[in-house]
């Protein structure tokens, strides 16, 4: 081979080298934005200070929802709109001096709510959703403040630090509904003492004075050793046991549903509260007490048969002061709390439930899948005894109804930069957005439901009483025309022909699904439902 043959060859290997890398270079990864000739416009950074680093690194992407608002220009100018306000409706005509000094104190009361209560350290609000599985969501909302701007009202009322959340260990395995919050009573007292006080109405700072007295006087005991008797913890217990039944009446049938338990909690630094309530039921026929190394309880019997199973009872248990439907829920939630028996954190829903959600808090709330299946069940029993039908209710339920019967489990803690609500549940924080219309909705169809079905049973009731009426003369002309006593009862087929619609005149039917009863001539025709009487 010659050196000429060699250059050649070596010439058209490059060239096709570089045909090669420059297609490489040419080829675009998938979802890659189209070659532009225009210069890429640099990134807008804010002139304004915000927190959204802050908050949407909390916050969860690649969801169905997701959202930060700030609030640190707008919140943080509160005062000065407050001031402006009163300044605007101060300068306004025809306002007399009386009505002008009350607006006064009215802003001057605004005033010191917000500047105590911390709404203006609120920097940004973030909402984050993202499905786990289709319909069930993992949600978070964020409400932000800086660290070490944290000394308002809404940073200590409901607890300062997360703690272990000891409630869930009291659940019983029935429960549907529970919740736990902290709350600092006596630290809302002295707040709420200090709004009146700056009011300065002679009227309401008398009333305030006069508070601690009158609750002495109603019940026996100082009002700040029972708010410093309490420690801080409160809340709410409900069960439904599927294993038991009770019958309830409902209009003219009956509905059967699990049976209910209901408790307060309330954790306590003392006997104070009990030992009072003790001393106040002794010598009480009714009462029963338990004196026990782990609890003490006095219950009250009911002198009167009931579907339910009550009897208030009043227990103090560990740290917690109980107030429940029945000593038996009581002994359920001492049992669980010992160990002896599974409560509600051991079952499945509450594992799935509680994945990603801190063990930690200072609140919780959980709404179990059987309570939504049992409030189902009732609205459906309830449509069906108002013969409202069912496909058109299910379809009514649906417009205004989203997500599933998943249940739902949140937590909520205070943290050194606010607060975050972290929870599992059949419904999106899309769902937030439209809260407000659906609460006009359902405002209205709380008053306009019953009252559509009050008045079709009313129609249905007069319609009903108009047929006996027909029933009744048809019978009355049977006899005069063939001379028949009071005595006889005549048959459908004799009446027929007088009512009104013809020798082959139909039998009239109750517009509710009543049945009618002829009866002889010296009665009245009667329907089988209630209220639908000739008077």
């Amino acid at each position: 081979m010659n050196a000429k043959t060699s250059v050649n060859r070596f010439a058209a290997v490059c060239a096709a080298a570089l045909v090669i890398l420059t297609a490489c270079q040419k080829k675009e990864e998938p979802g890659a934005p189209a070659p532009t000739s225009s210069p890429t416009t640099p990134a807008i950074v804010s002139a304004e200070k915000n927190s959204f680093n802050e908050v949407t690194a909390k916050l969860d992407k690649g969801g169905n929802f997701y959202l930060y608002l700030s609030t640190e220009q707008t919140l943080s100018g509160l005062s000065n709109y407050l001031a402006a306000g009163s300044n605007f409706l101060s300068a306004l005509p025809n306002i007399p001096g009386d009505g002008r000094q009350m607006l006064d104190k009215v802003f001057s009361v605004l005033a010191v709510i917000v500047q105590e209560s911390g709404i203006s350290q609120i920097s940004g609000l973030g909402m984050s959703s993202i499905a786990r599985e289709p319909g069930f969501y993992y949600n978070k909302v964020i409400v932000h403040h800086y660290p070490g701007q944290d000394a308002g009202l809404a940073w200590s009322l409901f607890g300062k630090s997360a703690h272990p959340l000891k409630q869930l260990d009291l659940l019983p395995e029935t429960t549907v509904l529970a919740s736990e919050s902290d709350v600092d009573l006596p630290l809302l007292w002295t707040n709420i003492q200090h709004a009146v006080q700056t009011l300065d109405v002679p009227e309401a700072n008398s009333e305030m004075g006069q508070a601690p007295a009158k609750f002495k006087e109603v019940t026996g005991l100082d009002l700040d050793a029972v708010l410093h008797s309490l420690a801080g913890e409160y809340g709410l217990i409900v069960t439904l046991d599927q294993h038991k039944t009770i019958t309830l009446p409902l209009g003219v049938t009956t509905i059967e549903i699990p049976s209910p338990g209901l408790c307060l909690v309330f954790k306590v630094n003392s006997d104070l509260i009990f030992d009072r309530v003790d001393q106040l039921l002794n010598g009480n026929p009714l009462l029963t007490k338990v004196d026990e190394p782990d609890l003490k309880m006095r219950s009250v019997s009911i002198p009167i048969p009931l579907p339910v199973d009550v009897r208030p009872s009043l227990a103090r248990v560990g740290d917690y002061l109980l107030v429940a439907s029945s000593d038996n829920m009581v002994r359920e939630i001492v049992a669980v709390k010992s160990g002896k028996k599974k409560g509600f954190k051991s079952t499945d829903e509450f594992k799935r439930l509680s994945q990603g959600v801190p063990d930690d808090g200072n609140n919780f709330s959980i709404v179990s899948g059987a309570l939504a299946s049992t409030v189902e069940q009732f609205q459906e029993k309830t449509m069906d005894s108002q013969h409202i039908d069912s496909a058109a209710f299910k379809n009514f339920r649906q417009i205004f109804q989203h997500g599933t019967n998943f249940g739902t489990y949140s937590v909520g803690v205070n943290g050194p930069d606010g607060w975050e609500g972290i929870g599992n549940g059949g419904q999106s924080g899309q769902a937030l957005l439209i809260l407000p219309a659906a609460a006009v909705v359902g405002l209205l169809s709380a008053i306009a439901i019953p009252n559509f079905v009050k008045a079709r049973t009313t129609s249905q009731q007069n319609a009903c009483i108009n047929n006996l009426r027909l029933i009744d003369a048809a019978k009355q002309q049977w006899a005069l025309e063939n001379k028949k006593q009071n005595t006889d009862t005549p048959a459908v087929s004799d009446i027929q022909p007088y009512l009104g619609r013809g020798a082959n005149g139909e039998m009239p039917s109750c517009p509710a699904g009543g049945v009618y009863t002829i009866g002889t001539l010296g009665d009245k025709p009667t329907c089988s439902l209630p209220g639908h009487v000739l008077p």
